[in-house]
């Protein structure tokens, strides 16, 4: 490998991992933090806030799904794999589409999880136990394409 492609694979692979930290991080700290803080506010405020909170994570969220799904692709196009490989990123693959499918309609429905008229949504906490799952299964797919 040239220094360019060295340069390119680590760039890559930098986005990559920044990408899926700011995501899940955002949904985590948006679950454990921040809905808890605006459940407790008067309905009005509540609504206001879970709106202008969701509006500014979601520009945020578009950006970081597209640069993980291009970073992701490359670096997964840059050797060949075992068919165990295959099979445990395939489940990973399902998981972070459950991961992508769920933060977008996190991020653009009305109040995302904020309880609303005594009703509460729990895509946030499926967000972080999906991602937990595939940084495992990340791990070992790493372990896997070591010598």
């Amino acid at each position: 490998m040239t220094d360019i492609e060295i340069l390119i694979h680590v760039l890559s692979r930098f986005i990559h991992i920044i990408c899926a930290i700011f995501l899940l991080g955002g949904c985590f700290y948006a679950r454990y933090v921040l809905t808890p803080v605006v459940n407790v506010l008067p309905e009005d405020k509540r609504m206001q806030v879970a709106a202008g909170s969701q509006l500014r994570y979601r520009s945020m969220l578009f950006i970081l799904v597209a640069l993980s799904l291009l970073s992701g692709i490359y670096n997964f196009l840059q050797a060949p794999h075992s068919k165990i490989y295959h099979i445990a990123f395939g489940i990973k693959m399902l998981l972070v589409l459950h991961i992508y499918a769920t933060a977008i309609l996190w991020a653009t429905s009305p109040y995302g999880d904020v309880n609303i008229s005594g009703k509460g949504k729990h895509r946030l906490i499926s967000i972080t136990i999906a991602g937990m799952l595939v940084v495992l299964i990340s791990a070992y797919l790493r372990s896997l394409s070591l010598p």
